[in-house]
C-alpha cells in the first residue's frame, strides 16, 4: 500500500497545469526569467570558488517565490534563465546545462514538498516557518549543491581537495536565497491582501530597518562576536509587523552577513571557507527560524484571539437571540392554546370536504369508465379495474377500447400522477381526447402528438404516463406507443414477454418528442395484456421483481377465459387487505373463425354494420372462401342486416342475430331478428331484397310474431382466387 501511494502522489505532484491563456502565460514566464537571471548576476558579484559558487544565490528564492505563487508551470523561464546564466561561466555547454538543470529542480522539488505538507504563503503558522525553513531551504538545496558541485569536479574545474568546500558553499547560497529572498517575496503581495498599514506602522517598519542595518554593518566590522544582538530587533518586527516586518528586516540582516563573509570581515575573519559556511548558514538560518517562527506564532495567536473574540460575540449574540425566542415561543405557545379548538374544528371541517371530494372523485371516475367491453366480432376483451384502499386514495388510473374506422381496435391504458378529484378530472379529459383523436387519426404515432400538445397547453398533472395499441384483426398485428407506462405483456405459448418497443417519455414532461410506433404479430389464441403500476409495484419490492411475479404468473397456467386471467392475477399479485395504488387491468385476445361457425349477436344499430361485415369478411377469408364470392356474400349480408335496422324495430332498441355455415362448398348465411317489420312505404325502394336474390343462389324468408328470418345459401369456390 506504501508502494502505490507514493507512486500515486508523485504523479500528482509533477502535474504541471498550464494557465489557458497563452498570452498571459508567456508573459509571466518571461517575468520569472527576467528575475531569475537578473537575482543571478547579483549573487555571482559574490562568488567565492571559481565564478559560480556563491554563498548567496537569490535566484532560488526568486524561483521557489514563483512556483508558489504563479505556479509551477513557469519552470521553463528558470531553466531558461539558469542556462543563460551558467553558458557563460562554466566550461562547456554540458556542464551548463547540468547546472542550470540542478539550479532548476531544486527550487521545482522544494515547492511540490511544501504544497504536499500543505503550506501556506502566508507564514501564519507555525508550521509554515518550519517548513520553508528545514524542506524548502535546508533539505531541498542539497539536490542543486550535489548536481553543481559534482559538475564542477567532473569538468575538472575543481579539484578532489575543494569539493567539500565548494559543495558547502553551494548549499549555503542556494539555501540563503531561500530563507532570505523567498519570504520577502512572499510577503508583498500581503501588503494588498491584509489591513493596510496605518502611517505609525510605517515609521515603525522603519525605524526597524535602519536599527537592523546598522546594527549588523557595525557587527560586520568589529572584531566581538556579537551577531547576536539583530535577534532581539527580528523579534520586535515579528512580534509587532508578523511577516511583512520580519521578512524585509531577517533579508537584511542575511544580506550584511552574507557580504561581511565573502570579504571574510568582523566574525569570519581568519576562517577557513568551510568554517564560513557553517557560521553563516546558522547565522541565516538563526534569522530565519526567529523571525518566520515568531511571526507566525504571533499571527496564529492572534487569528485565535480573533477567533475567540469573534466567538463570543457570536454566543452574546446568539444568547440574545435564544432569549427572545423563547419568549416569542411562550407568547406563541399561550396564542396556540387560545386557536386550538378553532383549529380541530377547521380540520373537522377539511375532513369532511376531503371525504366528499374522494367520494365525487370515485363516483366521477368509476362513471367514466366503460361499464362493460364491447362485443367484437372475433376478439375476447376483458378489464379489471381496483381501486385503492388507502385513506382518500382516489388514482388516476384509467383504460378505454375503442372501435374505430376499417374495423381497427384502440386500447389505450394510462396513469395520471396524483390522487383525488384533480387526478379524475385530469384521467376524463384524457380520455375524451384519446377517442377524438383516435376517430380522426388512429395510427399511435398521431394520437400521442396530440395528447403531447393536449398535456403541455392545458393545466393537467405534472405527470401522465399512457400506452396505446392499435389492433388490426385484418392482418393480425399491433401497432402501439409508450409514453412512459410499464410495458404491454404479450401472453403466448410460443414466446411470452414484455413488449419494450416504441418507448417515450411521459406525456408533458419535455418540450417536444419524436414518437415513433412499434409493430407486433398477435396471433389468434394470444392474449395482450395491458396494465397499471398499481400491479407490479409494491412498498417491499421493486418495479423489476414486480415485473417478473406478473410474467411468471402469466406463464404459469394457460387460461382459455380472459375474466379467469385477469381475476387470477389480481389475486395472485395485488396486496391483501389495503391496496395502495389503483389497479387497471385489460386484456385482448383474437379467437380463431375458421373451422367452426360465426355467430354473432350485435345491436339492430347502422353503427354495427361495418363491424359485422368485417367479421364475416374475415370468418369468409380464414375459411379459404375465394375473394370474389367473399365479397358478394358480405354485400348481401350487408343489404339483409340493413333492411332489419330500418324495418325490424323502428325507433326502438334490438338485436339481430348473424350466422355463417360452411356446408360442403356452400354458404349458408342467416340473419335473424326478434321485431315487427313496418311495411314499405312505396318510395321506389325494395332493390335491397333484389340485390339479396340476384346475389345468392336462394334466399329464403320467414316471418312469424317471434320476428323475421332471412336464409341466403350460395356455392363458392374454396381457395381459389377468383
Amino acid at each position: 500500500m506504501a508502494g502505490r501511494a507514493g507512486v500515486s502522489w508523485t504523479s500528482r505532484a509533477l502535474r504541471l497545469r498550464l494557465p489557458a491563456d497563452l498570452g498571459r502565460t508567456v508573459a509571466a514566464v518571461v517575468l520569472v526569467g527576467a528575475a531569475y537571471y537578473l537575482g543571478a548576476r547579483l549573487g555571482l558579484g559574490l562568488s567565492l570558488i571559481e565564478r559560480n559558487v556563491t554563498p548567496l544565490w537569490p535566484p532560488s528564492g526568486i524561483a521557489l517565490a514563483a512556483f508558489l505563487v504563479l505556479g509551477r508551470w513557469t519552470w521553463p523561464g528558470v531553466g531558461l534563465a539558469a542556462l543563460a546564466v551558467n553558458l557563460p561561466i562554466s566550461t562547456g555547454p554540458v556542464p551548463a546545462l547540468l547546472t542550470a538543470a540542478g539550479n532548476t529542480l531544486a527550487p521545482l522539488v522544494a515547492a511540490i514538498v511544501l504544497e504536499r505538507v500543505g503550506f501556506r504563503r502566508q507564514l501564519d503558522r507555525q508550521r509554515d516557518a518550519l517548513a520553508i525553513v528545514f524542506l524548502g531551504a535546508l533539505a531541498s538545496m542539497t539536490i542543486s549543491a550535489t548536481i553543481g558541485t559534482v559538475t564542477l569536479l567532473s569538468s575538472k574545474a575543481i579539484g578532489a581537495d575543494q569539493l567539500a568546500g565548494a559543495w558547502a558553499v553551494w548549499w549555503t547560497g542556494d539555501a540563503m536565497g531561500i530563507l532570505a529572498v523567498a519570504p520577502f517575496l512572499l510577503c508583498l503581495p500581503l501588503f494588498r491582501e491584509l489591513e493596510p498599514w496605518a502611517a505609525r506602522r510605517w515609521i515603525e517598519a522603519a525605524v526597524i530597518l535602519v536599527l537592523t542595518t546598522v546594527l549588523v554593518s557595525w557587527t560586520a566590522y568589529t572584531d566581538l562576536p556579537v551577531l547576536f544582538l539583530v535577534f532581539p530587533l527580528l523579534g520586535w518586527a515579528s512580534w509587532r509587523l508578523q511577516l511583512r516586518g520580519a521578512a524585509p528586516a531577517a533579508l537584511v540582516a542575511s544580506l550584511i552577513a552574507t557580504w561581511a563573509a565573502t570579504r571574510q570581515l568582523g566574525p569570519f575573519a581568519g576562517k577557513s571557507l568551510l568554517e564560513e559556511m557553517l557560521i553563516l548558514q546558522a547565522f541565516n538560518a538563526t534569522v530565519a527560524l526567529t523571525s518566520f517562527f515568531l511571526a507566525a506564532l504571533v499571527t496564529e495567536r492572534m487569528g485565535f484571539a480573533r477567533a475567540l473574540m469573534v466567538a463570543a460575540t457570536d454566543l452574546e449574540q446568539r444568547v440574545k437571540d435564544r432569549t427572545a425566542e423563547l419568549n416569542a415561543t411562550n407568547d406563541r405557545l399561550r396564542r396556540e392554546i387560545d386557536q386550538r379548538q378553532e383549529t380541530q374544528e377547521q380540520l373537522t371541517r377539511e375532513e369532511a370536504r376531503t371525504r366528499r371530494e374522494h367520494q365525487i372523485a370515485d363516483t366521477l371516475q368509476r362513471s367514466l369508465l366503460p361499464d362493460r367491453m364491447p362485443e367484437i366480432p372475433g376478439l375476447a376483451v376483458a378489464a379489471r379495474y381496483v381501486p385503492a384502499t388507502a385513506d382518500l386514495h382516489v388514482g388516476g388510473d384509467w383504460y378505454d377500447v375503442v372501435q374505430l374506422r376499417d374495423g381497427l381496435i384502440g386500447l389505450v391504458i394510462g396513469d395520471v400522477a396524483g390522487h383525488g378529484l384533480q387526478a379524475a378530472a385530469a384521467m376524463t379529459e384524457l380520455r375524451m381526447a384519446v377517442r377524438a383523436y383516435a376517430v380522426n387519426d388512429p395510427s399511435p404515432v398521431a394520437v400521442m402528438n396530440s395528447l403531447h400538445r393536449l398535456a403541455r397547453e392545458l393545466p393537467m398533472a405534472d405527470m401522465v404516463t399512457l400506452l396505446y395499441v392499435l389492433y388490426d384483426p385484418d392482418t393480425g398485428t399491433v401497432r402501439f406507443t409508450n409514453a412512459g407506462h410499464p410495458p404491454a405483456l404479450l401472453i403466448d405459448n410460443e414466446r411470452t414477454r414484455y413488449l419494450d418497443g416504441g418507448l417515450a417519455p411521459p406525456l408533458g414532461v419535455v418540450g417536444h418528442w419524436d414518437y415513433a410506433e412499434a409493430t407486433q404479430r398477435l396471433r389468434p389464441g394470444a392474449t395482450l395484456l395491458l396494465y397499471t403500476d398499481g400491479l407490479v409495484e409494491k412498498r417491499t419490492l421493486s418495479i423489476q421483481d414486480g415485473l417478473d411475479r406478473l410474467l411468471a404468473e402469466a406463464c404459469g397456467v394457460e387460461w382459455p377465459d380472459l375474466d379467469g386471467l385477469c381475476d387470477h392475477l389480481l389475486s395472485s399479485l395485488a396486496e391483501t387487505g389495503q391496496v395502495a395504488d389503483d389497479i387497471a387491468l385489460v386484456a385482448l385476445r383474437p379467437l380463431a373463425l375458421a373451422g367452426t361457425p360465426l355467430s354473432l349477436d350485435v345491436p339492430a344499430d347502422a353503427r354495427m354494420l361495418f363491424q359485422v361485415r368485417h367479421a364475416l369478411r374475415r370468418w369468409l377469408r380464414e375459411s379459404g372462401v375465394n375473394a370474389r364470392d367473399a365479397g358478394e356474400i358480405a354485400i348481401a349480408c350487408g343489404e339483409a342486416c340493413g333492411n332489419v335496422v330500418r324495418h325490424a324495430y323502428g325507433a326502438a332498441p334490438g338485436d339481430m342475430h348473424v350466422e355463417a355455415r360452411l356446408v360442403d362448398d356452400s354458404i349458408q348465411l342467416t340473419v335473424r331478428d326478434q321485431g315487427r317489420w313496418r311495411r314499405p312505404a312505396d318510395r321506389g325502394g325494395g332493390l335491397g331484397m333484389t340485390l339479396i336474390h340476384g346475389l345468392s343462389d336462394s334466399v329464403d324468408i320467414d316471418t312469424d310474431p317471434a320476428g323475421t328470418t332471412i336464409v341466403m345459401r350460395r356455392t363458392v369456390v374454396i381457395g381459389g382466387e377468383g
